[in-house]
């Protein structure tokens, strides 16, 4: 496809850089002081004004089968928006940063398409809030989301020391009804769990199935112990984000604690939130004893300074805080932050971008979200009329790719091994993205898969 990115920053960088490789990409760039940054993209670069008639046709935009608005002002990427499908662009993308702006926030998503034609409406900082709530909310989750509106439920957990998990191989641990294996990952590596595995402690594995079940079953089969959570939160950071979270928390019955270093701030949280909130730094120790942190059932660093939010993760990790979520602004700290020992890192710009592949490539493939920063693929997909009946156990003997569901009359279920896929069952498989293509051609096609693979 032809797609073209208007914006300045580098939640457009990240964007191109995520579309590039699959597609035609053009990247509109206001600012000559980025030359050096994009320089490395795999895209054709246009210096320019995105609401240039000019600029939009050296971009092709008549050919645009998305047109994508990413710089760091609202109303100029509404305008872009605008702009853009009025030049010929088939489909318009906008990222909307500010979620106090009460003009922009009077209008909700489909208002706000219907009012200016707009596609998708995209809000980093709403999806980033909900994505913390998300994995809060699922005890011992590393990271969680759901699939196909809510039929499956995806999340990632470290096993413990002593998880019943670790006591024999994978052909003997017993699965609920409902819950799959699909994943695992051992000192950086990830790979399908074949029946000789055996699970080590750190190892941080990658299940699907019904949220309930998924919990039971984490808590059984992963924790070292007996683990009866208490809902008592710290979030540290009070922006909208931080403010985001609190309240969902509490609404969730959860007791929260704000830390904010702007006494400015502190009395306007007073205002916007229910919460204690504490004027201080998070980074302190002192204060943290003071707040009884080792009570704390889960630590949320939410400033907008990346290197604060490492800090106070690691001083609350050196403390005894059982899970630390820590928010990233820029790419490149995602795996450091986790390479360091942080449990949960999620970045506002990170959903952005994950929201608007998911949107384009669910216009023209079967991927439907990635894992582990785009090293893995949930694909979903229909198996053709020429598909021959046979066991699940059979068809993904192979460590390549993992059946994580299937939807057959409508009906969603997480098989086990003996049972059967059948033609015009709608299949949810989990493998690494660049063995995507091979998976595909291998069940849809009956091609068989490659002795060797890279």
């Amino acid at each position: 496809m032809h797609i073209v990115v208007a914006g300045e920053d580098e939640l457009a960088i990240r964007v191109t850089e995520a579309l590039m490789v699959q597609h035609d990409v053009v990247l509109i760039v206001n600012a000559p002081a980025l030359a050096s940054r994009v320089d490395r993209l795999d895209a054709q670069i246009i210096q320019g004004n995105a609401n240039s008639a000019a600029v939009l046709r050296e971009a092709r935009i008549e050919k645009a089968d998305f047109f994508i608005a990413a710089s760091s002002n609202d109303e100029r990427n509404i305008v872009h928006c605008v702009t853009a499908e009025h030049a010929g662009a088939k489909r318009a993308v906008c990222i909307i940063h500010n979620v106090s702006d009460p003009q922009v926030m009077a209008l909700d998503d489909h208002s706000l398409s219907e009012a200016v034609g707009i596609d998708l409406i995209v809000r980093p900082a709403e999806q980033l809030i909900n994505e913390i709530l998300h994995v809060i909310t699922v005890p011992g989750a590393l990271n969680a989301k759901t699939l196909l509106d809510g039929r499956f439920e995806v999340v990632k957990s470290v096993i413990e020391p002593g998880a019943a998990i670790t006591a024999a191989d994978f052909a003997h641990v017993k699965l609920p009804r409902g819950v799959r294996i699909v994943l695992a990952e051992r000192d950086g590596k990830v790979f399908v769990p074949e029946a000789t595995t055996t699970f080590m402690p750190g190892d941080r594995v990658t299940t699907i199935g019904a949220k309930r079940r998924l919990g039971r079953f984490i808590q059984r089969v992963f924790r070292g112990g007996h683990h009866q959570e208490k809902r008592r939160a710290m979030v540290c950071g009070g922006g909208s984000v931080g403010v985001g979270v609190a309240n969902g928390l509490r609404e969730a019955g959860w007791m929260v604690k704000i830390i904010e270093q702007d006494r400015k701030r502190c009395e306007e949280l007073s205002e916007l939130c229910e919460s204690l909130v504490l004027h201080g730094d998070a980074s302190d120790i002192d204060l943290l004893q003071e707040e009884h942190i080792e009570s704390v059932t889960a630590l949320v660093a939410v400033t907008n300074n990346d290197e604060k939010n490492l800090l106070i993760s690691l001083v609350a990790k050196h403390l005894g805080v059982p899970r630390i979520i820590t928010r990233t602004d820029r790419g490149i700290n995602e795996r450091i932050f986790e390479k360091v020992g942080i449990d949960v890192v999620l970045s506002a710009r990170g959903a952005a971008v994950r929201t608007i592949v998911s949107e384009i490539v669910n216009a023209d493939t079967t991927h439907i979200a990635e894992l582990y920063h785009g090293e893995v693929g949930i694909l979903d997909f229909e198996l053709p009329p020429t598909f021959e009946r046979r066991r699940v156990g059979d068809l993904f003997s192979t460590p390549i790719a993992s059946l994580g569901g299937v939807i057959r009359r409508r009906r969603a279920r997480v098989p086990r091994d003996h049972e059967h896929l059948e033609a015009g069952d709608h299949v949810l498989v989990v493998c690494l993205a660049k063995h995507e293509e091979i998976v595909r051609a291998y069940l849809c096609e009956d091609i068989p898969l490659p002795l060797v693979l890279d």
